[in-house]
This record gives C-alpha cells, structure tokens and sequence, in this order.
C-alpha cells in the first residue's frame, strides 16, 4: 500500500509534542498514514498508521491523538497543548529493542506514562520469554508489565488465561 508521510501532523507533533510523549525519549516524533483528519484537541490517523520516536514504534490501523486544552492567557479561550493520550486500534504493536507487545488496541496515557494493551495480548521480550493475555499494563518507566484476564473461576477456556512461556 502506497504510504503517505502525514506533513502536517509530522511538523505539528515534532515541533510541540516531542519531549512530551516518552515512549521514546526527547527525539523528534516521526508519523506515516494513509490518511489523517484534525478536528480540534484531536488528531486522526487511519491506513497502516507508523509511529517512531528513537527506537520506540506503534504501529496500527487507526491511531487517534488527543491533546491537552490549555488556557490561552493572551486571548479568551484556550488552545491544544501537548499530546496526553494515543489510542491506536486494529493490529496494534509497540515496538522497542527490548520487547515488543501487540493486541486489538493500544492506549497510550502520558500522565501515568504507561501503555494499556486490550484483547489477544501477546508481550514478548528479546531474550525469548513472552506472555498472553486478555489485558496487559505496561509501565514506561518502570518497564514492569502486568497481565490480567477475563477468566474466574474453574470453568475457564486456556485461551481466557493468562500464559508466560521463560527461557524459550
């Protein structure tokens, strides 16, 4: 598919929003989509969508940008600040040289810097060892990941629990 590099939204998030999304450091945010649309504090990204920060990647089909309503102190009103929230849907993957982790969809939330993955989780490290499930919450800063399920009680189905494969 022929990929379009997003101009407005490269030149948009590099110049206000790199140091504000720490997924990969303070470098400059670079974004390719098919297609992209600006409605007010958000931003929509759609068609084989490409995020890179550093060495850090999201991938999906749809991304949608959310920014911060600022009070404008020299005019009435407000103004969009920085990037606080990304929620990426359709083939999700976050991508890092330590670890990659994909699922249904993505949520990235800037104030509590971690990454909340939604349905058929798969969070898999360099060394091998990965882990599946329904839910995975991944803290940025610490780099600790913490896998939940829909599963209680006896009756579960394998694939509704949680399963941590070491030293693959």
């Amino acid at each position: 598919m022929r990929k379009l590099v997003v101009i407005f939204a490269v030149l948009n998030l590099t110049v206000t929003a790199h140091a504000q999304v720490s997924f990969g450091g303070d470098e400059p945010i670079d974004v390719k989509a098919e297609k992209a649309s600006y409605k007010g504090p958000k931003t929509i990204l759609t068609g084989d969508v490409e995020v890179q920060q550093g060495t850090s990647q999201i991938f999906s089909q749809r991304m949608d940008l959310f920014r911060q309503k600022i009070a404008n102190e020299s005019e009435e009103g407000f103004r969009y600040g920085n990037i606080n929230r990304i929620v990426a849907v359709g083939d999700f993957k976050y991508v890092t040289p330590e670890n990659s982790v994909k699922g249904n969809r993505g949520v990235y939330e800037r104030d509590k810097n971690i990454i909340t993955v939604i349905g058929n989780v798969v969070f898999t490290q360099k060394n091998g060892n990965s882990a599946t499930g329904d839910r995975l919450t991944y803290d940025l800063t610490t780099n600790r990941a913490r896998f939940a399920s829909t599963c209680t009680g006896q009756d579960c189905d394998n694939s509704d629990r949680v399963e941590i494969k070491i030293g693959q």
